[in-house]
């Protein structure tokens, strides 16, 4: 069985990573949580390591051009450092595993029609776009490899020819984003699973993982291997809408229930 690892930033774990974790051992996958600091409420079976063997942290990185800034940028570049120096398969702590993921090289899958997700990634060391989002490191100036034509040209004249720090790259710029562009560059997004394979509720319908008697876990067949809970905005709506609580008969709190 495949192994899978992840990287987790900050303190304990929230419902929705220990839900996440538990989702992955129920299925059989060996998984790996790497921080760098100790977590004191890793679930049964779940192995801790040290992060510092993937990717230094004596700088976290930060996407600053948001109002809250985010450890995305820091999670993207870990991962496929990660890809590089082990042989898992990367997993965010917002998927929800409802059956073991295929063991092949490369594991990813349509987000939308048109852009393709990390959110489950593993690509082989030998990956042509792997080797290019390697590029990306702590230093990297310059503009996002999605930014093309005169809004590219505008950019370089804006910073006088430098670019820009990536920390104040736009959010996904290092992601999705830079994923889906390197891959299609590299005809390598064939490999790519359908929607339904890791997406099947789409981010703008996040809201319907908290909608009451809108999904069931037996709604989703053969063809899905796993949910992404769109993990902040479900937070976010849950504390401005529900207080803090997964409203009764939703789908998000019979994951909690389930995978407690």
């Amino acid at each position: 069985m495949r192994e899978l690892a992840s990287l987790w930033i900050g303190g304990d774990l929230g419902a929705m990573e220990r839900a996440s974790l538990n989702s992955f051992v129920r299925v059989g996958h060996p998984v790996t949580v790497y921080s760098y600091s100790p977590i004191s409420d890793l679930p049964p079976g779940v192995t801790g390591r040290d992060a510092a063997e993937i990717m230094a942290g004596d700088k976290i990185l930060y996407y600053h051009n948001k109002r809250k800034p985010s450890p995305a940028l820091h999670s993207n570049l870990f991962r496929y450092a990660l890809l590089d120096k082990t042989d898992a398969a990367w997993v965010d702590l917002d998927i929800i595993s409802l059956r073991p993921f295929p063991s092949s090289d490369y594991l990813m899958g349509y987000e939308t029609s048109e852009s393709i997700n990390g959110a489950v990634l593993s690509l082989p060391r030998n990956s042509p776009t792997l080797r290019k989002l390697l590029e990306f490191s702590p230093t990297t100036r310059g503009v996002p490899p999605h930014i093309t034509g005169a809004r590219r040209l505008k950019y370089w004249l804006r910073t006088f020819g430098r670019g820009y720090p990536i920390e104040k790259w736009a959010w996904g710029s290092t992601g999705p984003k830079a994923l889906t562009i390197y891959l299609t560059e590299n005809n390598e997004q064939h490999h790519a699973l359908p929607i339904e394979a890791f997406y099947p509720i789409g981010v703008n319908d996040y809201a319907e993982f908290i909608e009451p008697g809108r999904w069931q876990l037996s709604d989703f067949g053969d063809a899905t291997f796993c949910l992404h809970l769109w993990g902040s905005r479900i937070r976010k709506t849950l504390q401005e809408r529900h207080d803090g609580q997964p409203p009764a008969g939703s789908l998000y709190a019979e994951i909690l229930q389930t995978f407690a």
